[in-house]
């Protein structure tokens, strides 16, 4: 009986450890719908997504895609966006259509152009096909101008002195508001692949700082400091099994939770990521 028992635990001590869960699996169709409780002329909610209306933020996402269904290869598939009151996106982020290595950032629904003058900005590293790739897209705004990194390299730089106006409509991972604000009977441009992770912060990330950022994915700051952490915004790290229509916390522990929606699609999680 004793030699039974030491075997038994020796194999259970061969048995490689279950694989932790690191990102959320969107199949075109499924998205993460996060509440903007900031109403429209209201006073402002020190802890909500009004804060992208102080012109002062920034969003970083890890991701992965695959490969498109042949019907969406030219739609413009959504990785974040935050709508305006038209219903358009006042700040997003998308994969260029039939361009692998390339991402669309608009704001005030108007193209960030590259360091090159091009609508499209080319991420080093990147391939939007390959399932296993995961890149790591940066985008900072002060009130004047606009930057955005790709995998720790400055893309664009623009100085666009827009006033950004949010209230009153929700932000979306892996989905685009396609009319109306916060009608969801329009939603399009859905993502294809992994969401490993979100943050957005009331703060620019400086540009030295982006290669740290791309080299160290679980980390949320460089140097410790008491107050380091106090403008992250919202905080989405997808390591959690889940359902449709559970919630995925913030970890910013500013309540800005996100509803896991699968629409005409699904809601999975893989361990795959960074």
């Amino acid at each position: 009986m004793r030699r039974l028992t030491l075997v038994a635990l020796l194999l259970a001590a061969c048995q490689a450890p279950e694989k932790p869960i690191r990102s959320l699996l969107l199949s075109g169709g499924s998205y993460v719908r996060i509440e903007n409780r900031q109403a429209a002329g209201e006073v402002r909610d020190s802890t909500s997504l009004g804060f992208f209306s102080d012109d002062l933020f920034s969003v970083e996402i890890r991701a992965a895609g695959d490969s498109l269904p042949s019907s969406v290869s030219e739609v413009l598939p959504t990785l974040f966006m935050i709508g305006d009151e038209q219903g358009g996106a006042e700040v997003g982020i998308f994969r260029a259509p039939l361009q692998d290595d390339r991402i669309l950032v608009t704001m005030g629904n108007q193209f960030v152009l590259s360091l090159e003058g091009e609508s499209s900005l080319e991420v080093p590293g990147c391939d939007w096909n390959d399932p296993g790739v995961f890149t790591l897209i940066v985008l900072t705004y002060d009130g004047v101008t606009v930057k955005v990194f790709g995998n720790g390299t400055l893309l664009a730089s623009s100085d666009i002195n827009f006033d950004i106006d949010v209230a009153g409509t929700d932000a979306l991972i892996g989905a685009n508001w396609g009319g109306a604000p916060n009608d969801v009977t329009n939603l399009s441009n859905f993502w294809y692949g992994a969401i490993d992770e979100v943050r957005l912060w009331r703060k620019v990330i400086p540009t030295s700082e982006m290669q740290f950022r791309y080299e160290n994915p679980g980390k949320l700051t460089r140097r410790y400091s008491a107050t380091g952490l106090d403008p992250l915004m919202g905080l989405w790290r997808f390591n959690a099994l889940a359902s449709a229509g559970e919630t995925e916390t913030d970890h910013s522990d500013n309540g800005n939770d996100g509803v896991l929606t699968a629409g005409s699609g699904t809601i999975a999680f893989s361990t795959a990521g960074p």
